[in-house]
């Protein structure tokens, strides 16, 4: 059985959380410190640790309602110590970690590329290909990774 295109979405999930220095999500988290965490930009919007929960929440609940148990919520994704609300950057981002190595684990796990057209559970309930939802979890880190940018930005010029 072929995992060609299998190997090739691990890939491609690697370079969208931090493969690439540039462009990648994690490359886009690495100047955020403790003091700009819970800033909002002046015209108000999401600070950059609702963009992080918001990420790791996301990634966490496509793997586990598409390969595990399908249990998870956007309440209860959270599995580092103490409150969300009061978690420090370096406990988001091991979350954040931890949610990327549960989707490449997820990805390694399939047999082959024959699997990508079966249908998973999605975590709003609908069902969809296993590379529709692959794609999601890829997609989302650099759409993300772009709005981090933007929002670094903002808090850097004042604006």
């Amino acid at each position: 059985m072929s995992r060609a295109v299998l190997d090739f979405l691990a890939w491609q999930l690697h370079q969208a959380f931090e493969g690439k220095p540039e462009h990648s999500l994690m490359a886009n988290l690495s100047s955020v410190t403790n003091d700009t965490l819970d800033h909002l930009p002046p015209a108000g919007g999401r600070t950059l640790r609702d963009l992080i929960v918001h990420c790791a929440s996301v990634k966490r609940m496509h793997v586990d309602h598409a390969f595990a148990e399908g249990e998870l919520s956007w309440w209860t994704t959270w599995d580092g110590e103490g409150t969300l609300e009061d978690a420090d950057l370096e406990g988001l981002m091991a979350w954040l970690r931890r949610g990327h190595d549960e989707a490449r684990a997820a990805v390694g796990a399939l047999q082959g590329d024959d699997e990508l057209l079966n249908e998973r559970k999605t975590h709003w309930g609908e069902l969809r290909e296993t590379r529709f939802l692959i794609d999601a979890i890829l997609i989302h880190d650099i759409y993300h990774a772009g709005e981090i940018n933007h929002l670094r930005a903002l808090l850097q010029s004042g604006r």
